[in-house]
């Protein structure tokens, strides 16, 4: 039995043995940073924290940075194999990704939860099983193949850098000894934005070439001066997407919460698209996809799921420049062929692929006598008329003609009119992608496609 002068003692001892208790409980269980001579190896043994999902997706976590919810979306940067079209995954990107955590900092839900690589160092060139990523003495953040080849480094070696973090809007950053960043993954994306992350000035985002292929597509979107702008490279590049404003230098484009906001420079806004706000307890992201949208997405219980299309074409979605592949007729987003006389589908069973020429493609090696313009009455091209290349006004579409036949760079000439077919507007096209079905009730011009084809014995007898 307990006398009554120890009960004092005794209070002193349980509530010494909470606020230990209470201190174990509120140590984190994360790994969000490192010091310089880190290295990971891309293996299981390595790194222990590893998870191979349903799908056959693996994630191996060089560092952690748990939700400050104590679970659920979290960021982790590491080895990351998402594309594989069959087990096992064997290509791997060094990057950012989004995982599902629980509260112990465990990766986990291995159904819904495919890690979603936001940021990463080497999506042109994966690398295999013992791969290594080395945060050097130097202060340089190295990738290397198992063979020792240098895949990627940040080029930070002698920038004093102290330590690296991955942050809690999964940010992955280098700083200096008073704390200072040296390096951000948030100054190089590659195809998504973080809520709290801006996209610069001479900084793009570029679409994956396909689903299971990392490597940079021609699809790409940018700030300008005058504009926040999508486009398919080509020469010059073509224009599927374009926000403007008056020209102010060093605009720059900041994804908040619930908004995509282009800035002029240090922070006064210029035009503002409205998004849908972050849900408490999850995450989002946007991603220039290989179809040309950007997407904006985000975790719910059953996964991740895309809540909202940010760039809205005129007049619908066969606007976009990859809809239905080169020379490909979007209709009701349904593809076709324009004419089955000169074309063919790339793949009969699936028709998004595109049309090639039925004849050789034409080139500036193709004599002119060889070439004709084949012409389409009802169709129309996404590109828009300032980045085409070269756009003729109050012509006839004779002359429209004669000027894509007369450049060899010209590919297709798109003619557009009101009531008069004499006097309309020439817009010359260096490179054929997806076109689409006119729609003259909604634009209130007419237009004609002109395609440039190589001459045939059928088509000389015309």
């Amino acid at each position: 039995m307990l006398r009554r002068d120890m009960l004092p003692v005794l209070g002193v001892a349980l509530a010494a043995l909470g606020l230990l208790v209470g201190g174990l409980q509120a140590q984190p269980f994360d790994y969000p940073s490192a010091k310089p001579s880190t290295s990971w190896a891309n293996t299981d043994a390595s790194l222990t924290h590893h998870v191979t999902f349903m799908d056959g997706s693996v994630a191996r976590a060089a560092l952690l940075r748990l939700n400050p919810a104590g679970f659920g979306p979290s960021y982790a940067f590491g080895f990351f194999c998402t594309n594989h079209r069959a087990a096992p995954c064997t290509d791997f990107l060094l990057g950012v990704a989004v995982v599902y955590c629980n509260s112990g900092a465990l990766m986990t839900s291995v159904v819904a939860g495919i890690p979603q690589v936001v940021w990463s160092a080497n999506r042109a060139k994966p690398v295999g099983e013992g791969a290594t990523a080395q945060f050097t003495a130097s202060g340089d953040l190295v990738l290397k193949a198992a063979d020792g080849a240098v895949v990627w480094s940040a080029g930070t070696a002698g920038w004093s850098v102290a330590g690296m973090s991955i942050n809690s809007d999964g940010n992955l950053v280098m700083y200096d000894g008073s704390n200072k960043t040296v390096w951000q993954s948030f100054d190089h994306p590659t195809d998504a934005l973080l809520v709290g992350q801006s996209l610069r000035q001479g900084a793009r985002l570029t679409a994956n070439t396909s689903a299971v292929n990392w490597s940079e597509s021609r699809i790409y979107l940018t700030v300008a001066d005058d504009g926040f702008s999508a486009y398919v490279d080509a020469k010059p590049p073509q224009r599927y997407y374009h926000l403007g404003f008056s020209k102010i230098a060093g605009a720059y484009a900041k994804y908040a919460n619930g908004s995509l906001t282009v800035f002029a420079p240090p922070a006064a806004p210029l035009t503002t698209i409205q998004l849908p706000t972050v849900g408490a307890g999850t995450l989002q992201y946007m991603r220039l996809e290989y179809d040309g949208h950007l997407r904006l997405y985000e975790w719910n219980p059953a996964g991740w799921a895309p809540v909202f299309d940010v760039l809205r074409l005129f007049p619908d979605d066969c606007a976009f420049p990859t809809v239905c592949g080169a020379y490909g007729v979007c209709t009701d987003m349904q593809c076709s062929c324009p004419d089955a006389a000169n074309f063919r589908p790339v793949d009969f069973r699936r028709p998004n692929r595109g049309c090639v020429p039925a004849a050789a493609p034409v080139s500036c090696a193709t004599p002119r006598r060889a070439q004709r313009l084949l012409s389409l009455p009802g169709l129309a091209y996404f590109n828009d008329h300032d980045t085409s290349l070269r756009k003729l006004e109050r012509v006839s579409e004779d002359a429209c003609k004669k000027a894509c036949l007369d450049d060899c760079k010209c590919m297709a000439a798109q003619f557009i009119y009101g009531a008069d077919a004499g006097d309309g507007f020439c817009y010359l096209q260096s490179e054929v992608f997806s076109l689409e079905t006119s729609q003259p009730e909604v634009v209130h011009y007419n237009s004609t496609m002109h395609l440039k084809v190589q001459v045939t014995r059928t088509s000389a007898r015309f």
